[in-house]
């Protein structure tokens, strides 16, 4: 097996091991629920192909929601997420020629832009999740709530996570 596949499949398990067993017993006050697993998505390499994005966030998905015990939203978001995941990319990146095994992070795509990519996958993610479970329209402002608080704690706990594992070679 090659290097990057085994890198993935520790990221995967790592990331879904720290979703199930720590990040989804953190509900503060029924508003704030961190999803670091999102970043398995957003931090596959950059011309991954689709088909093989969607797999993979499927497969990311469908494993929360055994663990979770739902049935099936974060499956669906979560393949939604990875096919939203190349339009955004193409867009943040157009102005930049990265290598396809480059992975998405502030070194290799600029701080900004990577801040950029990260924070509306996360709350399209996010927001999408909680309207599929509440399914109310006349609940949108607690949606909304809901959707950016916990999306502004992942954007931070993923740009940190970030910040660890992806230094500046400078430093």
């Amino acid at each position: 097996m090659s290097r990057s596949i085994i890198w993935g499949i520790v990221q995967f398990v790592v990331l879904l091991f720290t979703q199930v067993l720590v990040l989804d017993n953190i509900n503060f006050l029924g508003y704030v629920e961190p999803m670091l697993y999102i970043w398995f998505i957003l931090l596959l390499p950059i011309k991954t192909p689709k088909w093989l994005v969607l797999i993979l966030s499927f497969l990311m998905g469908f494993c929360v929601d055994i663990f979770a015990g739902q049935v099936g939203f974060h499956t669906a978001v979560s393949t939604f997420t990875g096919f939203l995941r190349p339009l955004f990319l193409s867009s943040v990146n157009a102005d930049k020629q990265l290598s396809s095994f480059d992975l998405p992070s502030s070194e290799t795509m600029g701080f900004m832009p990577y801040v950029a990519y990260v924070s509306v996958l996360t709350f399209v993610h996010i927001f999408a999740l909680i309207m599929i479970e509440t399914f109310r329209w006349s609940e949108i402002l607690q949606v909304l709530l809901r959707a950016g608080l916990s999306s502004v704690v992942t954007i931070l706990l993923i740009l940190l996570c970030d910040t660890l594992f992806f230094r500046n070679s400078k430093d």
